[in-house]
């Protein structure tokens, strides 16, 4: 077995967040333009809910059996999220996307999501290793569901329509989902192969879409099931990727998901007023996306890291330092 795997670098991931991205952009672009059941094949809500699985998966896996220092963490965390956020927030507006925010929602919805999740995670740390993840888990779907039924949908079944006070509650199984499964990765079985979970992901994230529309059967009400389907595609693609090595292009895109994700109708927009074929909007948009990953992603990442290491070294050093005055306090 071929293993790279490391608390810092888990290949497989970054296909997933390859396929969910370009979900996202297929079917903000070109979905729209397709005749019949083909608008169905790109899903947009279904790839984030997998986002969402992905994100809790990376943020509790190095936690598993180590102490979280808060502060580090907390830094780290929105250095890599929110500097690329406001930038992208920017260039929306001055192109006139007035919905792209984060209180109506437009691709801002889940990275505020996002932010709370992460502000929550020192609180659920403890709280899974006392209790246990499956219990905080069923209390969060109940939650969920007593949000999105007792508030209910948009017209379309969406569950980003509640704000960004609620917003998170929705979508708060899928993360947690995503913590069980990098803390009980190792022992966890899959049946199949990761060609079979691809195969039925990418159905049944078309079936719930098709529901969706046509059916009172939105995504408010299939999308925590859908992240229990997710995590086994992850955990497929994982296992793959440890075993025949990883899709080498996949994970290359997969790097730069977070500025597809948030670039991709900033820079359809622009194309927009050159060229009208969604084929050849798609394909320049995501051209564009690569100049934000180099100059605004990629810093964010790296300065995120240097100044979560820096925290820890200084918080480490300030412990080192009150254990050397309480020694020389007890010696006296």
């Amino acid at each position: 077995m071929r293993s790279s795997q490391t608390p810092n670098r888990i290949e497989g991931l970054d296909t997933v967040r390859a396929v969910a991205a370009l979900s996202v952009v297929f079917a903000h672009l070109i979905g729209p333009s397709l005749p019949g059941w083909a608008r169905y094949i790109f899903t947009g809500h279904p790839a984030v809910i997998a986002f969402f699985v992905v994100s809790g998966f990376c943020i509790h896996y190095p936690y598993r059996r180590r102490e979280l220092r808060t502060a580090p963490f907390l830094a780290g965390r929105f250095l890599r999220i929110v500097p690329p956020s406001a930038v992208a927030f920017v260039m929306a507006q001055g192109l006139g996307i007035r919905a792209y925010n984060p209180i109506d929602g437009f691709i801002l919805w889940s990275v505020v999501c996002e932010a709370v999740y992460y502000c929550l995670y020192p609180l659920f740390l403890p709280a899974g290793r006392r209790i246990g993840w499956p219990l905080i888990i069923a209390a969060s779907v109940i939650a969920s569901y007593g949000v999105a039924i007792g508030v209910g949908p948009d017209q379309y079944g969406n569950a980003k329509s509640y704000g960004p006070l609620l917003n998170w509650i929705v979508g708060l199984p899928a993360w947690l989902i995503g913590c069980y499964l990098a803390d009980n990765f190792d022992r966890l079985k899959l049946a199949g192969n990761v060609w079979l979970w691809r195969a039925v992901t990418a159905m049944t994230a078309s079936v719930l879409y098709w529901a969706t529309i046509n059916t009172p059967a939105g995504f408010y009400l299939t999308m925590t099931p859908f992240s229990a389907l997710a995590a086994c595609w992850i955990m497929a693609e994982i296992r793959s990727a440890a075993d025949r090595g990883p899709v080498r292009t996949l994970e290359a895109i997969g790097a730069a998901c977070f500025s597809i994700y948030l670039v991709h109708v900033i820079a359809a927009t622009a194309v927009e007023w050159l060229v009208t074929p969604p084929i050849v909007v798609c394909t320049l948009s995501l051209a564009l996306v690569y100049p934000f990953y180099r100059c605004i992603e990629k810093p964010c990442h790296a300065a995120a890291r240097r100044a979560k290491v820096k925290l820890e070294h200084l918080e480490a050093r300030s412990r080192l330092e009150e254990g050397v005055d309480f020694g020389a306090e007890k010696s006296l």
